[in-house]
């Protein structure tokens, strides 16, 4: 319950500090946002604030041209005060044809228009009086006061459609500043085509990208009129040039269409790339955490691990210092305060030797210590430890690829006496088994030979005699001689079966007397140069009856040549081998085939018996290994036969391998070094010694 609990907890942890890095991240992507929302902000404010100059002083230049040219006109009349229509006409002619947004232009000489161009299409306004037109005075009046022209409108026009009025004020031309003659005259006005002007200018392409008004301002800031734009228009935070004129203060004030932008362009997909990154570094916390727990929990499990072993545990990095150990570590070490993480190597066997832990460095220390790390820095190192209170702790350290060093400390205590106690009783099994072939093999040697006698019995003299005295008597010789020779006849047939069975005990005994000596490492060969040909025949002309006698064809081949080897024992490979065939094989064939190929001698035994399972060629090599359990009673034997082959034939740096298919039968390949030089030699100093 507790490690769910505290499972748990951890699980809140994590996820607490997910959401809240994934909030961290957000949050700064929000301030990255604003901070990139205002730099576009600037950007884009900048960027119109440059275009919105450029309209601002191609506005002035027009303005101030305009009003230039009116003021050129307004100078003509001041110098002509009683200008007649015709006359009047005649210049304003001139000046339309240079000037195609003027609609007309109206002269009125105390305040009333008299004087109009043209003529005809504006008749209407003449005797406009403008004291009396409430509208236009004010206007009218700041003209004459500050003795500037000024701009008005837009207005709608008389005759018709918008126009944007132009006046400038006329006084007398003759006189000095303090005379009657400086008195005002009258006002000069000249109507432009408001959507002219206005398409001259550009504004329309400029109305495309741009919500925007050009106004008039009072000296308080206060807007008086909009000259250019759309009066009711509502600009939020625009940006606003000023133009100063002569007769006052105009002022430029635009946003981009429709309003400056709450968000900078792709915002949204901005907000999704950031929650992606988000999200990605949320997973990526998750996957190190993950990590993270999964390298603790790995520790977790390593000093279970170690601790769990029954043997000492350690754990030395690349320069000697220990890493990590368990507590039979330290237990073997009897708890010393110098066994922990951070002591090195060095001084963790000097502190063992001083207290008296390594009885077999007393009176060699140093020497003890210097040897003990030269064989540990050599990499894979195994000993053996006596220990004080009688313990044998074995040693094996293994050094790794970064060169740090990991070892275990094994009480091998009680194996070390179980070994020595089956080493004992294996012995004492050899012993067993050597002393009683020996006693078996002594008695029926002797019954062996009485029995071969025994099946001669015709041939002693008590049977010889015995037969002269039947033949002697007629009368006897014709009723025992035949019953005699039937009586020695089936002695004899009995004494062969004896015989037979006697020679197989002898072998099986031969054969674990020899196992006795290969299991106590006794077996003697002896290397002598022999004649291959020595070796093949013998065995051949042993088995050959009992091969033929089963009705089994024999087929050999031998070889010629000289082979340093103990051809007794290769023959009595040979014999198992044969043997095994025949016991194995009721009919085909059996064939000993024998072959020098360069420096090896090969003998080959094949037969058409019963065969081998491929899982069980190896295990036939084995002591007392039977193919399947009834084999032993079926066909006889100990099981010992193939494994002394296999032995002798590695004594003499040779091997013994089996092939066998199921109901085809096996082949057995005996390969042996064939040392000719050295045989040949031998022979001959041999010779040399005998002649």
């Amino acid at each position: 319950m507790k490690n769910i609990r505290n499972a748990l907890s951890r699980r809140a942890t994590q996820i607490f500090i997910l959401v809240a890095l994934g909030g961290v991240v957000l949050g700064f992507g929000q301030r990255i946002e604003t901070l990139s929302y205002q730099t576009y902000m600037q950007d884009l404010e900048l960027d119109t604030t440059l275009e919105l100059i450029e309209v601002r002083e191609r506005i002035r230049a027009d303005i101030f041209d305009q009003i230039l040219k009116l003021r050129e006109l307004a100078t003509v009349v001041s110098e002509n005060p009683t200008i007649s229509q015709a006359e009047f006409s005649a210049r304003a002619t001139e000046f339309m044809a240079d000037n195609q947004d003027v609609i007309n232009i109206a002269v009125a000489p105390d305040l009333v228009v008299t004087i109009i161009h043209p003529l005809e299409a504006n008749r209407s306004v003449l005797g406009l009086d403008y004291r009396q037109n409430e509208a236009q005075l004010p206007k009218v009046q700041q003209a004459m006061q500050t003795g500037e022209g000024l701009v008005t409108g837009p207005v709608d026009l008389v005759q018709g459609g918008r126009g944007l009025i132009l006046r400038h004020p006329v006084f007398y031309s003759t006189g000095g500043p303090d005379t009657e003659a400086n008195r005002p005259w009258g006002i000069l006005s000249m109507v432009l085509d408001y959507d002219a002007f206005v398409a001259r200018l550009q504004i329309p392409e400029l109305a495309e990208k741009y919500d925007l008004a050009i106004r008039e301002l009072s000296p308080a800031g206060e807007i008086e009129q909009t000259i250019i734009g759309d009066p009711n228009i509502n600009l939020v935070n625009p940006i606003e040039l000023d133009f100063n004129f002569a007769f006052g203060v105009w002022q430029l004030a635009a946003t981009v269409k429709n309003g400056w932008p709450e968000h900078r362009p792709d915002f949204w997909l901005h907000w999704l790339l950031r929650l992606q990154g988000a999200a990605g570094v949320t997973i990526f916390a998750w996957y190190i955490m993950r990590l993270a727990e999964n390298r603790k929990l790995a520790e977790e499990r390593l000093r279970m691990g170690i601790e769990a072993l029954d043997h000492g545990f350690v754990m030395y990095n690349a320069k000697g210092t220990l890493v990590l150990c368990n507590e039979k570590y330290r237990e073997i070490h009897d708890y010393s305060e110098v066994v922990k993480p951070g002591s090195s190597y060095e001084k963790i066997v000097r502190d063992s030797i001083r207290r008296g832990i390594v009885p077999d460095a007393v009176g060699k220390e140093e020497e003890w210590i210097r040897v003990w790390l030269e064989k540990r820095e050599n990499g894979a190192f195994e000993t053996e430890q006596r220990m004080p209170d009688g313990r044998i702790i074995r040693t094996s350290d293994r050094r790794m690829e970064d060169g740090s060093v990991v070892g275990l400390r094994i009480d091998v205590t009680d194996l070390k006496k179980a070994l020595l106690t089956a080493e004992d009783a294996n012995k004492a099994k050899t012993d067993f088994m050597g002393v009683l072939s020996h006693e078996l093999r002594t008695p029926l040697t002797v019954i062996l030979g009485h029995v071969r006698l025994a099946r001669h019995f015709d041939r002693t003299p008590a049977a010889r005699d015995l037969s002269t005295a039947i033949d002697a008597d007629p009368q006897t010789r014709e009723t025992l001689a035949p019953k005699l020779a039937t009586t020695l006849s089936k002695l004899g047939d009995i004494m062969q079966t004896v015989e037979r069975s006697g020679n197989h005990l002898l072998t099986l005994i031969n054969e674990v007397l020899d196992f006795a000596k290969i299991d106590a490492g006794s077996l003697s060969i002896t290397m002598e140069p022999v004649q291959i040909d020595d070796i093949v025949a013998p065995a051949v002309d042993q088995l050959r009856p009992m091969i033929e006698d089963k009705g089994l064809e024999l087929k050999v081949k031998s070889a010629t040549g000289v082979m340093l080897a103990d051809g007794k024992r290769i023959q009595q490979i040979l014999i198992n081998l044969l043997s095994n065939a025949t016991k194995f094989s009721d009919q085909g064939t059996i064939s000993l085939t024998c072959r020098i190929r360069g420096e090896v001698v090969e003998f080959r035994v094949t037969d058409t018996g019963i065969g081998i399972p491929e899982n069980e060629l190896e295990r036939v090599f084995e002591p007392f290994h039977q193919v399947d359990s009834t084999a032993t009673r079926r066909f006889g034997g100990t099981g010992l036969g193939l494994a002394i082959s296999r032995d002798i034939a590695t004594a003499h740096g040779g091997s013994l391998v089996a092939t066998s298919i199921i109901g085809k039968g096996s082949s057995f390949l005996l390969t042996l070094p064939l040392r000719p030089a050295i045989a040949v030699a031998a022979a001959e100093a041999r010779e040399a010694e005998v002649a």
